[in-house]
This record gives structure tokens, sequence and C-alpha cells, in this order.
């Protein structure tokens, strides 16, 4: 394994960190309120668990192979012909989210700054800066994700502002909405979070010890887990529980309602900057879908089959409706399809990894 191609502990975090965070956010305490009304921030708490015992499953298929990405290991505990299939459906999970990204992004934009232009205009560009950066090696493209995690903070700033007519009762009391809705609304906090599973296919590339990489990444797990919990208080705590009900995307007009002398419209300035977060979750998924083809069809890299998928995204993203109720059900067949490879899958590997007794030696390279 080539060394300089490498990333450390330290990118490793930043790439989980940006993989995570994603189109979901805008409308996460719009959809969690759905079920567990004002008790969302418990819901997000409870989703960034469930993230971490997931990863953990991850990490520790990832411990018995560390030469190997899934779509090598894979065969290895199941044998050539099914492990081809699960490799196959893994790269179409990850191709299909890729979509999904691109498909909601526009729809956002369209729908909050860039309404005249033509949705194929925002699709290429979303997509062409995608192919230039998931075509890169993963150091390259975790430094970039290093470089642009600067721009969270920034986020965070913004949604201060919101603080100015707030009314915490609105969070009271604590536990209204039951166990089971509370449950109900940490599935959709967990399905924001998604881009962790990427661990599956980066596991190998990293310069760390084994228990340097699950710190690493509990590390990104509860920073995201932490700052969406932060984005549903602060959503529940300017609107009312009737207002949110009406308001698919309360971050951004909880900051439309702000007016100053030099800034305008802060949601202007929160969209431009949540669109890099939003490019670095595609380029994840397009650069882990892209390695998949790769390796499945024995390329000499994924820099071909990383172009190939773009111009397929871009031809269906534009044949995709921009309505809602089309991208509610995108959502909802991503959503719940998700669990199967981010828990059933790496669980069975895992489990017959174990009673098989296959097993991987150290990493080959220097630690």
């Amino acid at each position: 394994m080539n060394n300089e191609k490498l990333i450390s502990k330290s990118q490793l975090m930043f790439f989980i960190l940006q993989a995570q965070i994603g189109v979901g956010l805008l409308s996460l305490p719009y959809m969690v309120h759905l079920h567990a009304k004002s008790d969302g921030w418990i819901s997000g708490l409870i989703a960034g668990v469930g993230v971490f015992i997931l990863l953990f499953i991850m990490w520790a298929l990832g411990k018995r192979f560390p030469n190997d990405t899934i779509y090598e290991y894979v065969n290895k505990i199941v044998g050539k012909f099914i492990g081809n299939i699960i490799s196959f459906f893994y790269i179409l999970n990850f191709f299909l989210i890729s979509i999904f990204v691109v498909s909601v992004t526009v729809a956002i934009l369209k729908k909050w700054i860039l309404t005249l232009t033509p949705p194929y205009v925002i699709i290429l560009c979303i997509v062409g800066t995608g192919v230039y950066l998931g075509r890169e090696n993963l150091k390259v493209i975790s430094r970039f994700f290093t470089f642009v995690s600067i721009l969270i903070v920034f986020l965070v700033i913004l949604e201060l502002f919101s603080y100015t007519d707030t009314n915490v009762k609105y969070l009271f009391p604590i536990g209204q909405s039951g166990v089971k809705n509370i449950l109900l609304g940490s599935h959709d906090s967990l399905m924001s979070m998604l881009g962790f599973e990427a661990i599956l296919i980066i596991f190998p590339f990293v310069k760390a010890t084994n228990k340097e990489i699950l710190k690493s990444s509990s590390i990104a797990i509860g920073f995201v887990s932490i700052l969406y919990t932060f984005f549903l208080i602060t959503s529940y705590v300017v609107f009312s529980p009737k207002e949110i009900e009406i308001v698919t995307e309360p971050i951004l007009y909880m900051l439309k309602a702000l007016s100053y002398e030099v800034v305008e419209r802060l949601d202007l300035i929160f969209l431009s900057i949540w669109v890099v977060p939003i490019i670095t979750s595609f380029v994840t998924y397009l650069h882990v879908s892209s390695v998949g083809v790769s390796k499945l069809l024995k390329l000499k890299n994924h820099k071909k089959a990383t172009f190939v998928l773009g111009v397929l995204i871009v031809i269906i993203s534009i044949f995709i409706p921009q309505e809602e109720n089309v991208l509610q059900k995108f959502n909802k067949f991503v959503s719940y399809s998700s669990y199967i490879y981010i828990a059933l899958i790496p669980f069975i590997l895992l489990i017959v990894s174990v009673i098989r007794k296959k097993k991987d030696p150290g990493k080959l390279h220097e630690i």
C-alpha cells in the first residue's frame, strides 16, 4: 500500500465529520418534530448513540481485515459469488444516495436562491465539482475536507443570531411525547447522520492503530450528534410547536426573519456555506461507489469509474421531478433501505467471520 496516499487519524475524523453533515440538516427539526415533538433533541442524542453502535460493528469488521475494504473482505467471508453480489448492492446504495443528495440540493437551492436557474445547470455544477474532487485519492479528498471544516463554525455562529427571540418553555415538559415517538424521531435523526458507513471502505487507508481509528471516528460522530442536537434545540425554542408543524426548513426560516443594516438575508449566507458540506457529502458517496466499481471490475484505479458514475448521476438527476412528494418517497426508500447496509449486512458479516474464524494479520503499512 502506498504510504503517500494514506490519511492520518485527524484527517479520518474530519472525513467522517464532513461525510455526515448533509442535506438532512435543514429539514431535520421538522422531520423529527413529526414524531417526537419538542422532545426531538432527545431523539438526536439517541441517534448519536445508535450511530456509535453501528460504527463499532463496522470498526470490528475492519479490525479483522485491516488491509481490505468491504469490497474485498466480503469475498473472504462469504465466498466470491455472494461477495460480489453484496458489493454490487453496496455500490448501488451509495450511487442512489449520491443521486438523492443532488436531487434534494437542487430542490432547496431552486426554492431559496436560484429560482430562475434551470435544474440541469445546478446539477452540472454539483456533479462536476464532485467528480473533479472524487477522482483524486483519499488523501487529497481528506485534506480538502479538513480545510473546509472551519465553515461549520460559521454555521453555528449564524444560528446563534436566532437566540435574540426564544422561549425555553417550548421544550417542556420533557418526555411528553413518550418513548415510542422519541425513538421514531431518532430514526429521522440517524438517517440525517449517514456517511459514517464510509469507514467500511476507508479503514485500510488510515495510517493509525485500530484504537486510534475508533477514537477519531467516535469524536467525529460525537461532534455531529452535538451539532445536530444544537440545531434541534434552537429550532424548538424559536418556533412554537404549532409553527414548526408547517415550517419544513425551520433553520432557514428563523434566519430569514432576522435583518441587519449590513446583512439583510442571513439565510442566504447560511445556504452559501451549507453548500460546501453538501458537496463533501456527495463526494464521499461518489468516491466510495467508484472505488467499489473499480474493485468489482478489477480496474487499475477509480478515476474512470468516477467519471462514468458522474455522467449517470447527471442524466438520472435531470429526469427526477423536483416535486416534494417524489423526493419524500425517494427519501423514505433510501432511509429504510440504508439499515440493510449500515446494520444488517455488517452485523451478519461480523458474526460469520467470527464463526468461520476468518481474519487477516495486521496492517501492511507502517503506523
